[in-house]
């Protein structure tokens, strides 16, 4: 998988790899870059990095949950963070969300969901899922999920595993 360079368009290789202790640890410290959320609360959660391959900078961070009950039977993206300095106009790097959302859609597949990913959006990103990631918004609301839900199918995680992960 590759990620790309904004000033100059160089690519470079990537890897998503299990977070480990000592990753929380650097996570932790590193509070600045990824101020959404307080990731050591998902120590016993499953939760992968991106960064460069070769790399000890972490890029991204995505806690994930498979869903093996058959009424939902999906990979649902709990969590979902890019470092600060890679998010909106003035980013350095693009492609982390895509290749993170696209990994959960390649474990998807390989767990037997057939490529089943939910999320429960916050309000001000349902359009950016929708017209980057091909989400389809499913507005269900609960008191779990006041904004509904993200869903994307087996053929829109099949496109999104050819974007970003070949």
């Amino acid at each position: 998988m590759k990620v790309r360079d904004v000033e100059s368009g160089v690519e470079f290789e990537a890897e998503i790899e299990p977070v480990s202790k000592k990753d929380f640890e650097t996570i932790k410290k590193d509070a600045s870059r990824f101020k959404k959320f307080n990731w050591s609360k998902y120590k016993s959660k499953e939760v992968y990095q991106l960064k460069l391959k070769n790399g000890n900078q972490i890029l991204g961070l995505m806690c994930i949950i498979d869903h093996t009950d058959p009424q939902i039977n999906a990979i649902e993206i709990m969590l979902l963070e890019v470092a600060l300095e890679h998010v909106g106009s003035s980013k350095k790097i693009e492609r982390i969300g895509g290749c993170l959302i696209a990994f959960a859609c390649r474990e998807s597949i390989k767990r037997g969901h057939e490529g089943f990913v939910f999320l429960i959006p916050k309000t001000d990103l349902i359009k950016h899922y929708t017209n980057h990631y091909g989400f389809e918004h499913v507005p269900i609301r609960t008191t779990q999920r006041p904004e509904g839900l993200m869903i994307l199918y087996e053929h829109t995680s099949r496109g999104l595993i050819e974007k970003y992960l070949k």
